[in-house]
């Protein structure tokens, strides 16, 4: 799988989500290609497409370079960017070995510039007499500065291997997030309820607080105590079992202010879950938001430019 621009793909799925007949060729002014950390240039575009169709191509990233005056007397190509996967000094060491070899000719002196401040910064002194720009072209035929990249967009699907286009990739990434909303909203929203609803109970119980404490201290056994509790207060079987289980020290302590603020703002949460979990337009309009956010922390502009 290639790295992809984040901002690339959130915009991709989000346009997924809201034109499902979206088509390949839509999703791809979104998402031209894929997005390498290193940079460079994406060539033999062609390839991308297919990966982008079917889940499987390869195409060309070339290293960045430009043609300057390194002296008063010399011109030089800095490279500035490499392909994926591929170290400056790996570069050096096959034009080195190429010019020893002299299976290129016209280069001088090669100097590795590249720090953890500056980047790559490769300069390769050209002689005089030689054009740099043919120069050029025989280093990305002859070493790695143009390098084949291949995807084979192979994911886990219900468990199964799938070979996946774009389109496809993003549909089953978007369901995925669909499915975690609903899931966790599901559980975050069960989980305020049951917590808001033994805090109702609580406020019944510290109405008459003595009352309370009087029919569980009077009752012979703990079945005896919940069936009063929950005819006298009109308490759930929970709420009743949340009472007697808590120690009676506990229960006296208990702030009816306290209570009823923490009701509140159970109640908020609920409400906005409530709201998501409505429709299947809800549970999606959540997962743009969310992805918005994650686009505002980690997206940067694309590095790796497209050549025609």
């Amino acid at each position: 799988m290639a790295p992809h621009n984040l901002a690339e793909v959130i915009a991709a799925a989000k346009h997924l989500m809201e034109n499902p007949k979206a088509t390949l060729k839509q999703l791809m002014k979104i998402v031209p290609g894929p997005d390498f950390p290193t940079g460079g240039h994406l060539v033999a575009t062609e390839g991308i497409a297919d990966a982008y169709a079917n889940g499987r191509g390869s195409f060309k990233v070339r290293a960045t370079t430009v043609i300057e005056k390194i002296t008063a007397r010399k011109q030089g190509i800095v490279i500035t960017e490499l392909p994926y996967n591929i170290g400056p000094e790996k570069i050096v060491e096959k034009i080195a070995d190429l010019v020893k070899a002299k299976k290129i000719q016209g280069i001088s002196d090669i100097v590795d510039l590249s720090d953890g401040q500056s980047g790559t910064k490769v300069v390769v002194e050209i002689k005089n007499g030689y054009e740099p720009a043919e120069v050029l072209e025989h280093l990305y035929r002859l070493t790695p500065m143009e390098d084949a990249f291949s995807i084979n967009a192979v994911a886990l699907v219900n468990g199964k291997p799938l070979t996946l286009g774009l389109k496809d990739l993003l549909q089953v990434f978007i369901d995925h997030r669909i499915e975690v909303v609903k899931r966790r909203s599901i559980f975050r929203k069960a989980k305020a309820q049951g917590r808001l609803n033994l805090v109702d109970g609580l406020l019944k119980a510290i109405v008459d607080i003595d009352k309370v404490i009087k029919l569980i201290r009077g009752s012979e056994d703990a079945t005896v105590a919940k069936a009063g509790l929950i005819k006298t207060f009109k308490l759930s079987d929970e709420q009743a079992t949340y009472i007697l289980d808590m120690p009676l020290r506990r229960l006296t302590k208990m702030s009816k202010i306290e209570l009823e603020t923490e009701a509140k703002e159970l109640k908020a949460p609920i409400a906005t879950l409530t709201a998501i979990l409505k429709t299947e337009e809800s549970i999606k309009a959540k997962v743009s938001e969310e992805l918005s956010d994650i686009e505002k922390k980690y997206a940067s502009p694309r590095r790796t430019r497209l050549v025609a």
